[in-house]
């Protein structure tokens, strides 16, 4: 199987040197798109990047499928990072950039969808693109909260968990004849997949 790797960059913008030193102590994977079995996990020495391979996040229906009679399909990953916060700052999640590749007919439609769960807060932070066919090419998602609308993790807990959600679905319209296949999944077709967060810090107010 061919293995999809996400370089996910923790890029740290802060108004103090001192918020640069997050380190990451563990990832968990979860969901029908990964898991131990499916995916995988490693960090720079440094701490600063984590880097998921994916054996199998796709999503396909239709002829010449894996779920040639299916309707619709949805799949889901889940990432939690946790990592140690330096004393007196807490982050929020400010973009989101993903690559990926869609084929699909004028008969079908896909769903990109990306949830920051943050704990201690009720808000959650979602973002989606709807990608309508005909399509046949790679495509880029952008996600970047408004600076006022930024959700900020709690302050003075050292040990804090990054939550993220990528959701896969594509789908049939309703009443079509066209079954030809409709795929979408994390990868390029000449390159690995780039995925990147951007996090904002600040001090605890």
């Amino acid at each position: 199987m061919k293995k999809m790797l996400v370089l996910l960059a923790l890029t740290m913008a802060s108004i103090d040197a001192s918020a640069q030193s997050v380190t990451i102590r563990g990832v968990r994977l979860s969901g029908s798109g990964c898991g131990p079995a499916t995916a995988s996990a490693v960090t720079t020495t440094d701490g600063k990047t984590l880097s998921v391979i994916f054996d199998n996040y796709s999503v396909e229906i239709g002829q010449g499928s894996a779920n040639p009679q299916a309707q619709t399909l949805q799949k889901n990953c889940r990432v939690m990072v946790d990592v140690d916060v330096p004393a007196g700052f807490q982050y929020a999640l400010e973009q989101t950039d993903y690559r990926g590749f869609v084929a699909m007919p004028a008969s079908a439609y896909g769903m990109h969808r990306f949830v920051q769960n943050v704990p201690s807060q009720p808000i959650v932070s979602m973002r989606e693109a709807q990608l309508r066919g005909p399509l046949n090419q790679n495509y880029q998602v952008s996600m970047k909260q408004k600076p006022g609308r930024y959700i900020y993790s709690a302050c003075n807990a050292k040990m804090q968990t990054i939550d993220l959600m990528s959701q896969l679905m594509v789908a049939y319209l309703p009443n079509t004849t066209d079954r030809s296949i409709a795929m979408i999944n994390l990868d390029t077709i000449d390159t690995n997949v780039a995925s990147s967060f951007q996090f904002s810090w600040r001090r605890c107010q």
